[in-house]
């Protein structure tokens, strides 16, 4: 392989990688924020008053208005969302990486302004709340940038909500005892617990929130390719080739082929590794995650990459199963190359057979 095609993998493997720690970073955020609020630290059990949610579809209230050519709103789907008591809930975003540029950080603002209005849909009997609180988290390195838009949009009108709104950053510590650092840096929160102090701040333990990452892997935001492939290759594929006999002799040169539906690798990670645990009490207005569109990507990747072939194309696959000692990393080389192949085809189109150069 030419030593620039290496470099050049090498850096895009690292940037596949590092869309896939950004991807986990932001469930351990989702995870963290919201055990602030349904573990008792005290009691060190959950507290059955708080609610918690993630993606959910809240509605729009509209109000009665004398224009005739009011529209129905679109429905809303914070990262997060809490509920207290069935009365007043907080729902944010999660922006790991907060962009420094203004039309990005307009955008990230314009859908927070969206959930400043009154909202219908929520886990509660009645699907409503008293009133509800607005949080916006980003890593402790890009908070600056965070801060300082929206300061500089306070300042000049640009940006003014009518609810609480709060900036938590939150970063992870890899010390003796691991754990996530969540505090609130700018704004104000009124719904919180009497133990708890945010603007304090607050350490999560890692090993906590590896337990609930155990059943919680996938979010509503799609996942880099290799990700959701390592599930699916872990979860779904592997569990099937055990069931043949030479499953457990097989050498990492040889194959099995295991053949799978689209619609059953969308429901086993769906009960295995989305948030559907969170919404058992009030599962409708929460979507099917992960998304069909997101796992035929994938599998048409296995056919792209000659790893599967269909039986019946976007229905049914069958894979080629091999033994993988890095199964993440497989992918990611994977994909790696797939974009450095697509990066190295021909600028300009190819003389097609039978012409030629010259013209007599």
């Amino acid at each position: 392989m030419l030593p620039e095609l290496s470099n050049q993998l090498t850096e895009r493997e690292r940037g596949i990688l590092d869309r896939v720690d950004d991807y986990r970073d932001t469930i351990f955020a989702i995870l963290g924020f919201c055990s602030l609020w349904f573990f008792d630290a005290s009691t060190r059990e959950r507290r059955s008053y708080i609610g918690v949610f993630q993606g959910r579809h809240l509605s729009p209230v509209c109000k009665k208005s004398s224009s005739l050519n009011t529209q129905p709103q679109k429905d809303v789907c914070p990262d997060l969302g809490v509920v207290i008591r069935a009365q007043t809930g907080i729902v944010g975003e999660v922006k790991k990486n907060f962009p420094s540029d203004d039309r990005r950080a307009r955008k990230i603002f314009d859908q927070l302004n969206s959930y400043d209005q009154e909202l219908t849909g929520w886990p509660t009997d009645n699907g409503e709340l008293q009133s509800h609180e607005l949080a916006l988290l980003v890593h402790q390195t890009t908070s600056w940038a965070a801060r300082r838009f929206y300061s500089r949009g306070v300042g000049d009108g640009s940006i003014k909500f009518e609810r609480p709104f709060s900036i938590f950053v939150f970063n992870r510590s890899d010390q003796r005892v691991p754990y996530f650092f969540f505090q609130a840096v700018e704004g104000e929160i009124s719904a919180i617990e009497a133990d708890l102090d945010p603007y304090q701040g607050v350490p999560v333990p890692m090993q906590a929130l590896m337990d609930l990452h155990s059943r919680s892997k996938l979010y509503d935001g799609e996942p880099p390719l290799p990700y959701l492939l390592d599930l699916i290759w872990e979860h779904v594929v592997i569990p099937l080739a055990s069931e043949n006999t030479r499953f457990a002799r097989l050498r990492s040169n040889q194959k099995l082929e295991v053949d799978v539906f689209v619609d059953d690798i969308v429901e086993k990670l769906h009960e295995g590794f989305s948030f559907s645990h969170w919404h058992t009490q009030y599962p409708d207005r929460q979507p099917l995650i992960p998304r069909k569109e997101w796992v035929l990507k994938a599998c048409r990747f296995l056919v792209q990459s000659k790893e599967a072939r269909w039986v019946t194309e976007d229905a049914e696959l069958r894979v080629f199963y091999r033994k993988y000692q890095d199964v993440l990393g497989h992918f990611v080389r994977l994909q790696a190359e797939s974009e450095a192949e697509k990066d190295l085809q021909p600028m300009f189109p190819m003389f097609e057979e039978g012409t030629s150069g010259s013209s007599n």
